[in-house]
């Protein structure tokens, strides 16, 4: 579906809110102050979204949900594996280096990160919209983000022709830089976007 310029500027104004929730549940939980901005949203069409994600064997951790509801889709939260390490060590108070492929208890950590990354951004779309979100319990990945993404896509369900991108800077610790994605399922973002009335 064509996203007009109006209804982009709405959607930029979720993502902002979406990052001031995440932003404060990540100072509560790293218990320092963390900052986050939406420099860029985008509306593309699903071909466009391997070119914009960039490198695609490049290793990058996936945080995934299943999102639930009147409007179903997919989520994903994901950050380059060196952002992601920044973010453990903060979490655990180290300047270690950690082994994010194989470390069962970072990934868990990030899994929590992603967790709310991911949900912010869901409960800012259910305020705007009203219509309720549930995300499932999350899934981890540290692997190409090609062989990620092809995973997610070939899940059961048929997606939308249009997906939303959000992009986010963190920062209070080492600028760190990740990107959420929500892939509605056909019809989802028409939805969204008329409870919404835009």
């Amino acid at each position: 579906m064509e996203i007009t310029q109006f209804q982009l500027d709405a959607l930029r104004e979720i993502g902002n809110i979406g990052s001031g929730h995440a932003a404060t549940a990540l100072s509560t939980l790293l218990q320092r102050r963390i900052d986050m901005s939406v420099p860029e949203v985008w509306a593309v069409p699903f071909e466009r979204v391997s070119p914009i994600i960039g490198q695609l064997d490049s290793p990058q951790v996936t945080i995934y949900v299943k999102v639930e509801g009147t409007a179903p889709g997919k989520a994903v939260f994901f950050f380059p594996v060196e952002s992601a390490e920044i973010v453990v060590q903060a979490l655990f108070g180290t300047n270690e280096p950690m082994d994010l492929f194989t470390d069962e208890m970072a990934q868990s950590a990030l899994k929590e990160v992603g967790n709310i990354l991911v949900s912010s951004f869901l409960i800012a779309l259910s305020q705007f919209s009203g219509i309720p979100l549930q995300p499932s319990v999350p899934a981890i990945a540290v692997d190409m983000i090609g062989a990620s993404l092809d995973a997610i896509f070939l899940e059961e369900g048929i997606l939308d022709d249009t997906v939303l991108f959000i992009d986010t800077q963190l920062s209070g610790i080492p600028k760190i830089e990740g990107q959420f994605i929500f892939l509605p399922d056909d019809g989802s973002l028409k939805k969204l976007l008329g409870a919404m009335g835009l």
